[in-house]
């Protein structure tokens, strides 16, 4: 579900008014990446079948191991253009969204990141404040409950 809100977000945002363009949205990905896995075996099927997914073209340029960028011979001649962009690429899984064959400015995994953000921020007015650190014995002594007078 997320990932189709944030498609649609990014979608709004880059195209055109006149809904004219060739959308593709590229995942770049690698078999020993826990968080690819769960990307494809979770949220791909969702997105690829819902009406945002539909709407462009899906792509999955695959890398062989974490260790090693995805390069030049990780793309499909018909996408070669997609490395001249962007050049070798660390940090998976990565979302970019190209219109007209031209990858648009902002990535789609930095939607992730301002989410995360956001989420982060409505998370931290519930959290309860730590006490204030006391440095001086005498004021922690102090700062405890009298327990031996208690009525």
């Amino acid at each position: 579900m997320l990932a189709r809100c944030l498609l649609a977000m990014v979608l709004l945002c880059v195209l055109p008014a006149r809904g004219e363009g060739r959308i593709e949205m590229f995942y770049l990905g690698t078999p020993d990446c826990p968080y690819c896995r769960q990307w494809e075996a979770r949220a791909r099927g969702e997105l690829l079948a819902s009406a945002e997914g539909q709407a462009v073209r899906y792509v999955e340029i695959r890398g062989e191991t974490l260790r090693q960028p995805i390069v030049a011979r990780h793309y499909p001649p018909e996408f070669q253009w997609v490395y001249e962009q962007i050049g070798p690429s660390r940090g998976v899984p990565r979302f970019l969204l190209a219109v007209d064959g031209r990858i648009a400015p902002q990535r789609v995994d930095d939607l992730f990141h301002t989410y995360a953000e956001l989420a982060a921020g409505a998370v931290r007015p519930i959290r309860s404040p730590r006490p204030p650190k006391n440095t001086n014995a005498a004021t922690r002594i102090n700062a405890m409950p009298n327990t031996t007078n208690a009525p």
